[in-house]
């Protein structure tokens, strides 16, 4: 008797395990057509099955769709031979295992900008990101003009130290000519407020102090104390007093000529636009003159222009410059400053800058671009990007080819 009850009892747990609901992953895929999306979830309504996940991704003219769905396991065959009627239809169940992994503290979104993204590159890259504890949760496409985007979700259980991270991966960025910003994946990412970015070789594509150098005839003179600025043999405010010691002499005529002739980085005007748009407040914070910086603000708008003030006599620089210098800790400084001003936390904030005296600015942004930098910059920013067109950093907002059109379009005529 008592073996009688015993199989009893076994069999009623056997059929209470069938009945009870099971998550399965289910992988379908087909040609795609317009009402195919309406088959499948009126198939999915009829089975008793609920939806827990899903995710729809059309390429060209294939279907891909991946849901995770609960469903008692012994509806599975007839739920597989009703999906598979459909016209091209493929269906793929595969059994989720209950898990007791805990969920990752920290989430980042490393975007991948480049001509060409190569399975070569994305195996070291996650490699990589292996070897560093960061899982990846998804990679998207962002819609983009000549090159591709790639935003891949990263998850930790730790924080990143990004500029540990961007340093090791400094070496593949170059070898394939691959930009790369990350950010944490947060409200702020694509809810950014405020920009300041560099004027020589960011904004504009020159360095004036050397195009006044050609005026004042000591070209060679600025390059030789430019040059041991960048070896470390005097500081960044020597050497700006030194070199503007150099253009004593010029005429405000003919600089005032040659501040009409700036060359403009490619895409400067459009980026500027677009951020306006959408209602960004916009800086330009300079270690170089203000003269320049007042007409480049003028030109474009701008909500602040921020630079040394040449000291000016009877319609010829004095070779002095008047008031405080503005250096790297300056910059960042102001950064904070107007920041404060506009209500504006930094996580919102965006930098921008080529040279060394920018990375204690791009340090305090939640954001700071390397624009066609050198290496020291590009291994310390959060973010860097070597194309020659400025507005491509409106793909580390998130913002694809598209909404850019869009927001093009709206423009008052």
């Amino acid at each position: 008797m008592n073996e009688i009850i015993t199989g009893v009892s076994k069999n009623l747990e056997e059929q209470s395990s069938s009945l009870n609901p099971s998550s399965f992953l289910l992988n379908l895929q087909g040609e795609n057509r317009e009402t195919l999306l309406e088959e499948v979830f009126s198939i999915l309504g009829r089975s008793k099955s609920s939806l827990k996940q899903m995710h729809q991704l059309t390429l060209q003219s294939h279907f891909s769709l991946l849901l995770v769905i609960e469903i008692e396991e012994d509806n599975l065959g007839s739920l597989k031979d009703e999906l598979e009627k459909l016209d091209s239809v493929k269906a793929e169940f595969q059994k989720i295992p209950e898990s007791s992994e805990t969920s990752s503290k920290h989430s980042y979104i490393l975007t991948l900008l480049g001509k060409e993204i190569s399975p070569s590159l994305l195996d070291s890259l996650l490699r990589h990101l292996r070897n560093q504890n960061l899982k990846v949760k998804s990679i998207s496409p962002l819609e983009a003009e000549r090159v591709q985007v790639f935003e891949i979700k990263l998850v930790s259980n730790e924080p990143v130290i990004r500029q540990k991270l961007m340093s090791e991966l400094l070496e593949l960025r170059m070898q394939h000519q691959l930009d790369l910003a990350l950010q944490p994946d947060d409200l702020f990412r694509r809810n950014k407020r405020l920009i300041f970015l560099d004027a020589d070789k960011t904004f504009i594509q020159c360095e004036m102090i050397d195009e006044i150098s050609r005026i004042a005839g000591s070209k060679e003179i600025v390059k030789k104390i430019t040059s041991k600025a960048m070896n470390g043999e005097i500081d960044f405010r020597e050497a700006l007093l030194q070199r503007v010691g150099t253009l004593k002499g010029v005429r405000l005529s003919d600089l005032q000529r040659l501040i009409l002739n700036i060359p403009y980085t490619p895409g400067v005007g459009r980026l500027i636009r677009i951020l306006k748009m959408l209602g960004y407040k916009i800086g330009i914070v300079s270690g170089g003159f203000s003269i320049v910086i007042d007409h480049i603000r003028s030109r474009f708008d701008l909500d602040y222009g921020l630079a040394n003030t040449l000291e000016i006599k009877d319609g010829f620089l004095t070779g002095r410059i008047l008031g405080d210098i503005i250096d790297g800790p300056m910059k960042a400084n102001l950064l904070r400053e107007v920041s404060l001003r506009e209500k504006i936390p930094l996580e919102q904030v965006i930098a921008v800058g080529d040279g060394a005296n920018d990375l204690e600015m791009l340090s305090e942004a939640s954001l700071g671009i390397a624009f066609n930098a050198n290496r020291f910059l590009r291994e310390r920013a959060s973010g860097s990007l070597s194309l020659p067109n400025l507005d491509a950093l409106l793909y580390f907002l998130g913002i694809p080819r598209n909404e850019v059109e869009t927001l093009e379009n709206l423009r008052p005529s």
